[in-house]
Parts: C-alpha cells; sequence; structure tokens
C-alpha cells in the first residue's frame, strides 16, 4: 500500500500503525511527496518512522506522472508520483483526496479511503463500531477533515 497525504496524516491522527502494518505491509510513500515543502516536519518525521520511501524508477512510471500533470494541472507532484507509482507497482493507494480518488478510478488503480479503513478495522476486530465513530468524529473536528454529513450517516449506518 502506499499512501498519500491525507491517509498519512489522517494515520498520523488515528496512530493505528501496527493494525495498517498487520494488514497491509509493506507501507509505502512517494519519495516525492516526502520531498516537498507542503508536508510539515512532525508529518514528515511519522512518515520516515512508518512508511518506506519509493521513487519513481522507470520511464514508463515517469510517463504516467508526466500525463496525469497534463490531465490535471490541480495535482501535486507528491499525488502524480503517488499515483504513478501505485498504477506500475500495482499497489493499493491510500486516499482521501477527491482528484485522486478520481484518477484511481479512471486508471483502476485500487484504493481505500480512510472511512473504509476504519470499517476494516471493525471487521478485523481492532476496534469496535463506537471507537471507529469516534475516531473519525475526531478526525473531523481535531484534524478538521471534511466528510459530508450524507457520507458519515450512510457510514455510521452501515456499521450498526
Amino acid at each position: 500500500m502506499i499512501l498519500d497525504a491525507t491517509a498519512l496524516i489522517d494515520f498520523q491522527y488515528l496512530e493505528d500503525w501496527d493494525w495498517l502494518n498487520n494488514y497491509y505491509a509493506p507501507l509505502y510513500i512517494a519519495q516525492e511527496l516526502l520531498d516537498s515543502d507542503h508536508l510539515e516536519a512532525g508529518t514528515k518525521t511519522t512518515a520516515a518512522e512508518h512508511l518506506t520511501p519509493i521513487c519513481m524508477d522507470t520511464e514508463v512510471v515517469f510517463t504516467s506522472f508526466y500525463q496525469f500533470g497534463q490531465e490535471a494541472r490541480l495535482l501535486s507532484i507528491g499525488d502524480r508520483s503517488t499515483l504513478a507509482i501505485s498504477k506500475h507497482r500495482f499497489l493499493l493507494c491510500a486516499s482521501d483526496d477527491g482528484l485522486v480518488v478520481k484518477f484511481c478510478d479512471k486508471y483502476q488503480i485500487p484504493y481505500r479511503r480512510t472511512l473504509r479503513l476504519l470499517t476494516e478495522m471493525v471487521k478485523t476486530s481492532y476496534k469496535s463500531a463506537i471507537q471507529v465513530k469516534r475516531d473519525a468524529q475526531m478526525l473531523i473536528d481535531q484534524r478538521k477533515k471534511h466528510i459530508s454529513s450524507d457520507v458519515l450517516k450512510s457510514w455510521w449506518a452501515s456499521l450498526d
């Protein structure tokens, strides 16, 4: 699994790295994302502790990286490299970024959003439904994560 910035920050708040490692190891992050000025120092430290940096290392990966930039100028360098690496290394992409998810759908890149990962924590008996609901609320309150009320209601109902 390769995490983008949104997934990295979510798990930095959740601190559930053991679970993520147990079910999705090895865990990667694009080197280009680590090299960007957009991550705070603490987030970079968390990434260094829990994720293995992976570089774009082939022409086909660079070609996809370039193509993604041509298709969507709003995709950051970190997002484009995460997508390109995920596509060509056949890695599951963890992201809650709407544009990244749109590209995952378009290019048949498998992905997991945070709420799905929280659901999997319940299904694997790592956490209870009450605990993951609290986690989601904490991400909304403390991280200022936006989850639409309709999505949240539907997700809460699916846990019961």
